[in-house]
């Protein structure tokens, strides 16, 4: 049977586990309605038991052996809550096999729509099958689509919401009779070791054995009866809140980058790092002694290797406290920009940057802390199954013509104007002003006070307040300002 040739009724299947919402025989009997409404319905089958692919298959059964032949299978969890005309907007499209949108439980309540991935092993050496969820595609239409942020059920009336895919989840599939009938006898659905789950195997083998394509429906979501959030609304919270969530870390997880990145023995790093952690960098500067410091450039001082070692291991410190995070979380939302970091030391807010999809250039004169912020930016992008922004790390060079032509959307300098002579940071704060666009935002931090904890620091806070409107910025915080 071709697509369009049926009669076109709609057979609901509910694989049911466990008990049941009360609210969702209130959604399925408002679904049933709105079925019979149109001239689509043809009833419905629910199988009860603890495997969920033994239901699923008794559900194709009945649907197949139906006197009225229906042309249209639509599952529905038991669990979830479904716009009234699913199946209807499902039908429109007329695909073999097309699933409403919904999301997962897991950390980071991906969309059940994927691609398939790389295969790897598990813990047992055995292959299995990888699934990439379309997480970037699905927060793109969302918010593109302008609605509020929420976990029910909605329709998006949107003529783009049709993508194609490898796998959908059955929490809300519909499949077409045709593709039930080439799979008989069956099984259609079934637990396979290395396969992650029956529908998502069900896809694979209707597409890879079968030739029939997979579709996701982004225009229609469904959401989940559960105590805890877990619908787009969670979905979208933690798409945008990706770059501070990989760019995180525990004092444990320090510990192994240092190992990694130095190919020490951990237990070394571990009293390495623990000794100072808070001071290393003042430690480094003072061991250098007032006639070393007085007789050098400050910036040669900063650019060897031996301060970016100590720089390493305090700004691992510096970067996992409540105040560092806490003024990174304010820049979550900003993406599609382009930006540029002058100190961007050990590379945490120029990789949070990246991760949300920003072009970013860091200025990092230290070699040792570029060499750690390449280590650092090529285990994120081994985690991430999204689309990240560019990042190009610069070091004296940063002044080049292809930076100095360049027009920029933000510029951050995060704790280093402190660091510079007033002349160089005369130089610098007109330098940026130039190359910004106008509107464009400088965002920074700096401690121009504690000498005594703080020696290399300098107090330029006086010259600040008249540098600002001088370069052409207006103040709007002790921590933004905006290019006039």
């Amino acid at each position: 049977m071709e697509i369009g040739e049926g009669n076109g009724k709609i057979y609901i299947g509910i694989p049911r586990e466990r008990f049941y919402y009360p609210e969702f025989v209130d959604n399925r009997d408002k679904i049933l309605r709105s079925l019979h409404e149109a001239g689509l319905s043809c009833g419905y089958y629910q199988a009860s038991g603890h495997r969920v692919d033994r239901n699923r298959d008794r559900i194709v059964k009945i649907f197949l052996e139906h006197q009225q032949e229906p042309e249209w299978l639509l599952f529905l969890d038991s669990d979830m809550e479904h716009i009234e005309d699913i199946g209807q907007r499902l039908v429109r499209w007329q695909k073999p096999i097309v699933g409403g949108l919904y999301f997962n439980r897991n950390e980071w309540h991906d969309p059940f729509a994927f691609i398939v991935s790389e295969p790897d092993k598990d813990e047992y050496g055995r292959i299995q099958r990888m699934w990439k969820p379309l997480r970037d595609e699905a927060y793109d239409f969302i918010l593109t689509s302008g609605i509020p942020k929420r976990d029910r059920a909605c329709a998006i009336n949107a003529d783009n919401g049709l993508v194609e895919c490898d796998a959908v989840a059955t929490g809300a599939m519909l499949i077409h009779r045709s593709v039930l009938e080439a799979m008989k006898p069956g099984p259609w659905f079934e637990y396979v070791d290395g396969g992650m789950s029956e529908d998502l195997m069900f896809c694979a083998h209707a597409k890879e054995n079968y030739g029939f394509s997979v579709y996701c429906d982004f225009s229609t979501i469904s959401g989940h009866f559960t105590l805890v959030p877990m619908g787009y609304a969670e979905f979208m919270n933690v798409y945008e809140g990706r770059g501070v969530e990989h760019t995180a870390y525990s004092k444990s997880m320090a510990v192994d980058m240092l190992a990694e990145f130095y190919e020490q023995p951990r237990d070394s790093m571990q009293r390495w790092f623990e000794f100072g952690e808070q001071s290393a960098f003042v430690d480094y500067w003072r061991g250098l002694g007032e006639d070393f410091i007085k007789s050098v450039p400050e910036h040669d001082i900063y650019t060897n290797p031996d301060a970016g070692h100590a720089y390493v291991k305090e700004l691992l410190y510096w970067n996992a406290t409540p105040e560092f995070n806490s003024l990174r979380r304010l820049y979550i939302p900003m993406r599609n920009k382009t930006i540029l970091e002058i100190g961007a030391g050990i590379g945490t807010l120029a990789l949070q940057l990246t991760v949300q999809r920003n072009d970013v250039v860091a200025v990092e004169i230290n070699p040792i802390l570029r060499e750690f912020i390449s280590f650092r930016e090529k285990k994120v992008r081994e985690k991430l199954v999204t689309r990240i922004g560019t990042l190009r790390l610069l070091g004296d060079d940063w002044r080049e013509p292809s930076i100095s032509h360049a027009r920029y959307d933000n510029v951050f300098a995060i704790d280093t104007f402190e660091h510079m002579p007033l002349e160089e940071l005369t130089q610098t704060i007109y330098f940026i002003s130039y190359i910004m666009k106008p509107g464009a935002r400088l965002c920074y931090h700096a401690n121009w006070k504690q000498q005594d904890a703080f020696p290399m620091h300098h107090d330029h806070s006086e010259a600040w307040k008249k540098l600002l409107p001088d370069a052409g910025f207006y103040p709007l915080s002790p921590i933004e300002a905006v290019r006039m």
